[in-house]
Parts: structure tokens; C-alpha cells; sequence
């Protein structure tokens, strides 16, 4: 192992590890307000248009805690350039894809690239400063740079599609991604501390791949084609991949061998409760990334640019909660901050659900958005210490890796169900509503067509002036229902993440043994 040297510029460097995680955050958000623009683009179901975003995150999630222990092994710089270049290559290709199958592709490379770039970011800022105040203010730098990013990510989403094309959502990050890999190199390489002698868990990593990706597979398939021969077969590959891992990580500690999910690491104290936390916490984060965006398009008739801006006070609460996350966690401890933080995240998405489903347009939903977003960004910044705290040096990589991706597949899963319950829930309202409306048999028949088609993920026919017009007075209240149905549910998942955190360790244990299982 060679000597670290500590790198004379920290704040310099971190900014371009910052820089790097804004525009790699943005690739994982922007395409929520540009599906309905996908789908006409490239003549494509909403829900497979939802896959440029599922399965980034189901992939990107299966591999963030491999991608920590080979960061370990080869050095986190070189990690990170590795994933920089996956992730120009990627994009480039995104921009320039003439179909569907080539634009699923180069997100799936984006998917694979992510998880790199992330840890080993994680790992940088976390190294960058020795004294744990710098340290708290560069995590809650990295914890706002994510509200940043979803604030950016909808107003520039919204604006290409918009005026331009949903292609330069892609093309814009390659300057950036440029400037990061090599100033990251230029800045950080002294930083680098590998350890060839570290393991990998190639297995592991491959089951946990293959599981988590047909998870998702079939949730998305499932309302566009139903219970269909493929979909089963979906099902079956996850189960298989799920019980082949639980048999390969057996044997592998039968074997004194490292493996992904260490018995040693969830014995840690909190940790198994911020696993848990992180998965809750995101999945209703992400439903409101995907909901709203639907809601507003198909009852308040606005367009990307609109539901990227009605997006804003998420990603500015998130921003300012995160800042706030370094005081509120020194007064309360992690624990208690993370635990109120949480509640509060919880109730105000009530109260979006509540505005928004009495009001289409995005102006109603502002404060409680703002406010979901603050207690968001206090409970991200705080839930590292938290989980993070009593695990053993030597699993501290592997460790933010598995919390991270907790994190990915529950922001999966909420984007994959939630929205899809919403469209559900709805068509069925509607439909009584249209059974029940004096209306002509033939504008009766075109709205249950169309409405049966956005059940299905195609939201073009619903849209059109015609069935617009028609379906206004007579819908619109069935839409917001299922809006309301839908938050509701997410914003209960954020109130059993803040029940979950209750079992995080607590901050005078914490400072009473700060070594006791190092």
C-alpha cells in the first residue's frame, strides 16, 4: 500500500467530485418529465418508456455495493474515471439514438457507469478532510448538490423538450463530465489508497444483477401486457437469481470469502435499521418524481417545462434541509434528526396530496412540496452518521455501498409501483364516471378507449384536444382521486421510515463507545 498524501486544495477538488454528482444525479431524474415526450418521440407504451428510468435505477442500485468493494481493491480515482468515461460514452449515445432499443441500451452502459462514479465519489468527499466538522459540511454539500439536481433536472428536462429536444438532456452533461474527470485526476490522485489484496465478489454481484433487474421488468410489464408468458418468466428468473445468491454468499463464508452482504455488517448497530430507512424513504421520494408529473399532465394540461418548474420547491427544500441537516444533527443527533425529519417529510406529502388532488395546477402544491423536500434533505444528509456509525473500518466502503443501494432499488420500486397504482386506481374511477355521464355513445365509447389505452401506458389518445375537452368535467375527478390514493401511500412510506430510524443507534451511545467495534 503506498502513502496518502493529503491534497493541498480539499474544497477545490471536492467541487469537481460535487460537479460530478449534480450532472450523474441529473441522469437518474431528468427523464421524469420527459416520458410523455419519449413515447411520441420514439413511438414507445409509458411504461416501456419508464424502463430509461426503472432500470437505470434497478441496475445502477445491483451494483453500487460491488462497485465499493472494487474501488477498494483498485482505488476510488481510478473507479471513478472508469465510470466518467462509461458515463461520456453513454451519454453521447443517448443523444444520438435513432430508436428505442439504442437509447435503452445506452442507459443501460449509463446504469452500469452510475454506481462507479457514485461510491467512489462518496469515498473521495469522505476523504478529502480529516476534521469531522469539514466533514459534516462536505456531506452536507453532497446532500444538497442532490436536491440541486432534481431542481435542475426538471426545469432543464422540461425546457428541452420544450424548445428543443429531450436529446440535449444528454448532450449537455459531456462538457461537465469532461471538466470532472480531469480535474478529479489532476486534484485527487494522491488520494488514491488501493488495496489489490481486497476481494470481489463477482457471484454476488451477478445474482443480485439479474434479480433485481427482472424484479422490475416485470412491474413495468405487468399493465401494458398483463400476466403474459414473458412476465412469468420474469418472476421465475428473479426468484431463481434471489435464491442462487442466498446459496453463493452461504457458501462463500463457508469459505472465509468476502461477500456482498456480510453477516458481520448488519450485525453493526443501525445498520440494518438505515438499510431499511434508506429503501422507505425513497420510495416515496421517487413517487412524487413520477406521480405529479403524470397528474399535472393528464388533469392541469401542462407541459414538460411546467412540471419541471412545479418539481422546483422539492429539489430547493431538499437543497436547504440538507444545509440545515449539519446544525439539526449537532443539537439533536442523528437519530432524532433523521427520525423528525422524516415525520415531517411524511405530513407535508400528505398535504400534496391533499392540495394537489383540489387543484390540477402546479402553484397549489408549492409550500407542501418545499416542505417535503426540506425534511428529505435533513433525513439524507444525517442518515449516513446514523447507520454508518457503528460499522467496522473495514466494511466502511461496503457499507455505503449496500445503504446506498438500498436507496436505488427503493427509488426503483416506488417509481415502478406508485405511479402505475395511480393509472389503475384512476381507470377504474373513470370508468364508472364515463358509465355514469350523460354523454353520446360514440364520444362514450372514444373516452373509454382513450382511458383504457393510459391505463395500458399510452397517454397520447387521452391527451388529444377531442377526448381532452370531453373528458375535463367528466375526469378529472377520477384522475385526482387516484392521485390522492397514490401519495398518500407514498407519504405513508415515508412515516414508517421515520418509525424505522427509530431503531437507529442513539447519540450519546454513540459518542459514550466512538471505538467499541473498531
Amino acid at each position: 500500500m503506498r502513502t496518502v498524501h493529503r491534497m493541498t486544495s480539499p474544497w477545490l477538488g471536492l467541487s469537481l467530485v460535487l460537479l460530478s454528482f449534480v450532472v450523474r444525479l441529473m441522469n437518474a431524474t431528468i427523464t421524469s418529465t420527459e416520458l410523455p415526450a419519449l413515447e411520441q418521440d420514439l413511438d414507445v407504451a409509458g411504461p416501456t418508456a419508464e424502463l430509461t428510468m426503472t432500470l437505470f435505477l434497478a441496475i445502477a442500485g445491483a451494483l453500487v455495493a460491488p462497485f465499493g468493494m472494487l474501488a477498494d481493491k483498485f482505488g476510488r480515482v481510478r473507479i471513478f474515471s472508469y465510470g466518467t468515461v462509461g458515463m461520456l460514452v453513454a451519454n453521447l449515445g443517448s443523444a444520438l439514438a435513432p430508436n428505442f432499443p439504442i437509447l435503452l441500451a445506452t442507459r443501460v452502459l449509463e446504469a452500469i457507469a452510475f454506481p462507479a462514479m457514485g461510491v467512489a465519489s462518496l469515498a473521495l468527499v469522505a476523504g478529502a478532510f480529516s476534521q469531522p466538522k469539514q466533514k459534516a459540511r462536505a456531506f452536507a454539500a453532497y446532500g444538497a448538490c442532490y436536491g440541486l439536481a432534481i431542481a435542475m433536472a426538471g426545469i432543464l428536462g422540461g425546457l428541452f423538450v420544450t424548445d428543443l429536444s429531450w436529446r440535449w438532456s444528454f448532450a449537455m452533461n459531456l462538457p461537465f463530465l469532461l471538466v470532472a474527470l480531469v480535474g478529479v485526476n489532476a486534484l485527487l490522485r494522491s488520494e488514491d489508497d488501493p488495496h489489490a489484496e481486497r476481494e470481489f465478489d463477482a457471484g454476488g454481484a451477478v445474482f443480485l444483477l439479474i434479480g433485481v433487474s427482472a424484479l422490475l421488468i416485470w412491474l413495468q410489464r405487468l399493465p401494458l401486457v398483463g400476466l403474459d408468458v414473458t412476465s412469468v418468466l420474469m418472476v421465475l428468473i428473479a426468484i431463481a437469481a434471489f435464491l442462487l445468491l442466498v446459496v453463493w454468499e452461504r457458501r462463500q463464508l463457508a469459505r472465509s470469502r468476502q461477500v456482498i452482504f456480510d453477516p458481520k455488517l448488519f450485525a453493526s448497530s443501525g445498520f440494518p435499521a438505515a438499510s431499511a430507512t434508506s429503501a422507505l424513504m425513497m420510495f416515496g421520494a421517487f413517487a412524487v418524481l413520477t406521480v405529479l408529473p403524470l397528474y399535472w399532465i393528464l388533469v392541469g394540461d401542462a407541459d414538460p417545462l411546467s412540471v419541471g418548474i412545479g418539481l422546483m420547491p422539492l429539489g430547493l427544500g431538499w437543497s436547504i434541509g440538507a444545509i440545515a441537516a449539519v446544525p439539526l444533527g449537532g443539537r439533536f443527533g442523528a437519530r432524532l434528526a433523521v427520525v423528525g425529519s422524516l415525520a415531517f417529510a411524511g405530513f407535508m406529502l400528505a398535504g400534496v396530496a391533499w392540495v394537489a388532488s383540489s387543484d390540477g395546477s402546479t402553484i397549489a402544491t408549492i409550500v407542501p412540496l418545499f416542505g417535503t423536500g426540506l425534511g428529505l434533505g435533513v433525513g439524507y444528509s444525517r442518515l449516513n452518521e446514523a447507520g454508518l456509525h457503528n460499522v467496522p473500518d473495514r466494511f466502511t466502503g461496503l457499507g455505503a455501498g449496500v445503504l446506498i443501494g438500498f436507496r436505488f432499488v427503493g427509488a426503483a420500486l416506488g417509481a415502478a409501483i406508485l405511479a402505475q397504482g395511480m393509472m389503475l386506481s384512476a381507470t377504474q374511477l373513470a370508468k364508472d364516471t364515463i358509465r355514469n355521464a350523460s354523454l353520446p355513445e360514440t364520444e362514450s365509447r372514444q373516452l373509454k378507449r382513450a382511458v383504457e389505452s393510459a391505463a395500458r401506458g399510452r397517454y397520447g389518445p387521452l391527451l388529444t384536444a377531442e377526448n381532452r375537452s370531453a373528458a375535463t368535467p367528466q375526469l378529472t375527478e377520477a384522475y385526482a382521486e387516484g392521485a390522492k390514493f397514490t401519495l398518500f401511500l407514498a407519504a405513508g412510506s415515508l412515516g414508517i421510515a421515520g418509525l424505522t430510524a427509530r431503531r437507529l443507534p442513539r447519540r450519546n451511545e454513540q459518542e459514550a463507545k466512538p471505538n467499541a467495534n473498531r
